[in-house]
């Protein structure tokens, strides 16, 4: 006796049934996913985000932890994460300034024996999409705010970090910044550009 081979292909109702599924899928993800506003302060939040886990790795691998951000026209506006071990104490912003002033070799022999910076694999380089740019990095301390080159935020194992503004905007109307707080760790999203001294007296 032969086995029956069902043959039966798929009915009107089930191919409507998986057309209205995938529907309501995109009519719930696509609008975020082509958005750009959305996708914005999606980078926006994810940049928060990571400024506020670098302080609990700081905490919890007692290590110095800093987020580099990259402003580059040409190369494009990014930021990656690196990490020493222990407390690294900061240069001030005069011997930084000392530093450039030498030569390579002996920038070398200035810096023997501190700790060096290692690039974390994760998140790696994230680059900003759909015409975001960093438009300036203030950090306490600091006589000028950063406009161009790369800039440091650090992170350290007390628990403290330094207080910044990282700035972002899309080159027109829209304008974010990201105040980070050096006691709290908190990373607050503004819809608007300030400075340090805006805050400080608000």
């Amino acid at each position: 006796m032969k086995a029956v081979r069902n043959s039966r292909g798929f009915t009107l109702i089930e191919i409507m049934v998986v057309l209205l599924i995938m529907g309501g899928v995109l009519a719930i993800g696509g609008t975020r996913l082509f958005n750009p506003s959305e996708n914005r302060r999606g980078q926006i939040r994810q940049l928060a985000i990571q400024a506020k886990e670098l302080r609990t790795y700081a905490r919890l691998r007692n290590s110095t932890y800093r987020l580099a951000i990259a402003m580059d026209d040409k190369g494009g506006h990014r930021y990656w994460v690196e990490s020493a071990s222990g407390h690294v104490l900061q240069l001030s912003e005069t011997q930084e300034e000392e530093l450039a002033k030498l030569t390579e070799i002996q920038r070398e022999d200035a810096i023997r024996g501190r700790a060096k910076f290692e690039k974390e694999k994760k998140p790696g380089d994230v680059k900003l999409t759909t015409g975001l740019k960093f438009e300036g990095v203030e950090i306490a301390g600091r006589s000028k705010e950063f406009t161009s080159g790369i800039a440091y935020i650090h992170f350290f194992p007390q628990g403290l970090s330094e207080e910044a503004l990282i700035k972002i905007g899309d080159g027109n109307t829209h304008h974010w910044t990201i105040a980070i707080h050096p006691l709290t760790g908190v990373a607050e999203i503004l819809s608007r550009q300030t400075t340090l001294k805006e805050l400080k007296s608000q």
